[in-house]
């Protein structure tokens, strides 16, 4: 079963089973599996040709029980967790699969027409299954699952006889249908969610108007500053809603990411950037690349000016105060995190996996220990970085501190490592020295200077933009604490060593120079002038020492001119 339960990992949830142990609660695509915390043994598991089903339990909000058939009987166990609904929906997706299937409850279709973007009314199907509202076209293929966890509240249109709208996706998103049987699907909704899911869908009571749905179709953001775009490139989206790539444009606003419509400037759709958790910018295609959000949606695009769309995107949300995005080569396992993306995980999974860093169990490899480690710190650095008191309390500092000796002893051959294996290491390191003990260690850990100089130089050789981003990336966050509270002094040791050595920063140049005169690289090209902005721009060069600052405008000046 093991094989089968690794295979099929769709989402980890830290939860407590009856009897107050804790246990990781994992939901497969074969079967659901329970695992000890502390060892991660298998403690349990059901295949689903043997599991009944999953329901909220009716004695406690955050309760919920399976039931699983024991021979000719069957057992039930409770377990009790904070993201219930989002446990019960991610289970309930593989209901079809269940041994058992509840009477009285199959999918209940119903004729619809959905106002469209555009204005149009798109005849389709709306199937009101365990866990969400499917949007079906006539063909019978599923355009769209709108998930009762996420949807916010619905409301009949006043002037459409038979409209009503549904608002989801945390920010009152507005999506308009319309159909004969209006209360029936609305009832239907709510007694699936309240029966499966444990949550209470509102119903407005106030009317709204076909005006009132134009007007606010994008829920909080339908605002000109939301919608008004700074950049704009022209992308095709890649969705099973169409056979062919669909034409958008897509824009950055201050604080949104938004779709349009090449043909009529409409927006077809909008995403906050405080939302976007990584870009995915994939190897084996030039220009192929996708958005993961914090929800789990991915949208994936095709564009010829990619790294330079993925610079904007990362700037801009960077710049919106979102510090946990990304660039990688590879799509987020969600097997791998224990809890939901938008939430930080508690503080005992990040020590856990500090200390799969450097006591790795024999069932893990060390690259799936640095894989984990990553899908459950931010790339901001560590959410719990610092002692806390008590006389059992862990001392943080000294757990970083060995994580960091790991990965630098266990790193591997650096010439044949592959790529995204590599690219793994450095936004690991990344996470490690954006905090405060592992911003210290780069000039107080034994020969860790020089081992990551060493790492840098190999890794810049390779000269593959998607290393060369992760790689510096990760020496801006030694140039620039990411720590609040950063000791100036610190700050002041650490720009000393970087810039220390000419060659070495002749090196970082180099793929600088390269880009700007093929005019590629926009990744790498910004990511090494945020290095060089760390060294000689103000106020960050105030604790440039002068002669490193000398030097390096030398070079700078020789790589212009």
């Amino acid at each position: 079963m093991a094989q089968g339960r690794r295979r099929g990992q769709v989402l980890l949830h830290q939860a407590l089973v009856e009897g107050k142990y804790k246990r990781v609660f994992s939901i497969g695509t074969k079967a659901i599996t329970t695992y000890n915390p502390n060892t991660h043994e298998v403690t349990n598991q059901w295949c689903y040709n043997e599991f009944v089903g999953i329901a909220p339990s009716p004695k406690a909000s955050n309760e919920f029980i399976i039931t699983m058939k024991k021979g000719r009987k069957t057992q039930q166990m409770t377990f009790s967790t904070e993201f219930r609904p989002e446990v019960l929906t991610r289970t309930l997706m593989f209901s079809p699969l269940f041994c058992e299937q509840p009477r009285n409850e199959t999918d209940k279709r119903f004729d619809a027409a959905k106002f469209h973007w555009d204005e149009a009314k798109v005849k389709v199907l709306l199937v009101v299954r365990r866990y969400c509202v499917s949007q079906v076209d006539i063909t019978g293929h599923t355009l769209t699952d709108y998930k009762y966890k996420d949807i916010e509240y619905m409301a009949k249109v006043a002037d459409h006889p038979g409209a009503f709208v549904v608002a989801a996706g945390g920010f009152g998103r507005l999506h308009m249908f319309l159909t004969e049987q209006r209360d029936d699907v609305m009832k239907a909704i709510i007694l699936a969610s309240r029966s499966n899911i444990g949550y209470e869908i509102a119903v407005h009571r106030d009317l709204i108007t076909q005006h009132d749905f134009l007007e606010r179709r994008l829920g909080k953001y339908s605002d000109d500053d939301s919608i008004t775009s700074l950049t704009e490139f022209k992308v095709q989206k890649h969705t099973p809603r169409y056979l062919e790539p669909a034409p958008r444009i897509l824009a950055l606003s201050e604080n949104c990411i938004i779709e349009r419509d090449p043909s009529t400037y409409i927006v077809v759709t909008i995403r906050p950037l405080s939302e976007v958790f990584a870009l995915i910018r994939y190897t084996n295609d030039p220009q192929r690349f996708s958005i993961e959000y914090v929800n789990g949606i991915v949208r994936k695009y095709s564009a010829t000016e990619r790294d330079a769309l993925l610079c904007s995107i990362l700037d801009g949300v960077r710049a919106s105060g979102n510090r946990d995005i990304c660039v990688k080569m590879t799509r987020t396992n969600r097997g791998q995190r224990l809890g939901p993306l938008h939430l930080p995980v508690e503080e005992e999974v990040e020590s856990q996996y500090l200390k799969y860093l450097v006591n790795t169990p024999p069932s893990v490899q060390f690259h799936e220990a640095v894989e984990k480690f990553n899908s459950n710190v931010a790339y901001s650095g560590l959410k719990h970085a610092v002692s806390s008191e008590g006389i059992f309390s862990e001392n943080k500092e000294k757990l970083i501190n060995g994580s960091l000796t790991a990965l630098l002893m266990k790193e591997g051959d650096q010439n044949s490592l592959p790529n995204d294996r590599l690219e793994e290491q450095f936004h690991a390191l990344r996470r490690l020295v954006a905090s405060k003990a592992g911003y210290e260690a780069f000039t107080s850990l034994t020969n860790f200077r020089e081992i990551v100089g060493k790492k840098v130089v190999r890794a810049l050789r390779r000269k593959d933009d998607g290393i060369s981003h992760a790689c510096v990336d990760f020496l801006c966050a030694l140039m620039q604490p990411m720590h609040d509270n950063y000791d100036l002094r610190q700050e002041q040791m650490n720009k000393s060593s970087l810039l220390s050595s000419k060659p070495f920063l002749e090196m970082v140049l180099e793929p600088l120079k390269t880009h700007v005169q093929l005019g590629t690289g926009a990744l790498v090209v910004s990511s090494i002038l945020d290095f060089f902005t760390f060294a000689v721009c103000p106020p960050y060069s105030e604790t440039t020492e002068a002669e490193k600052f000398d030097m390096v405008l030398e070079l700078i000046s020789v790589l212009i001119y």
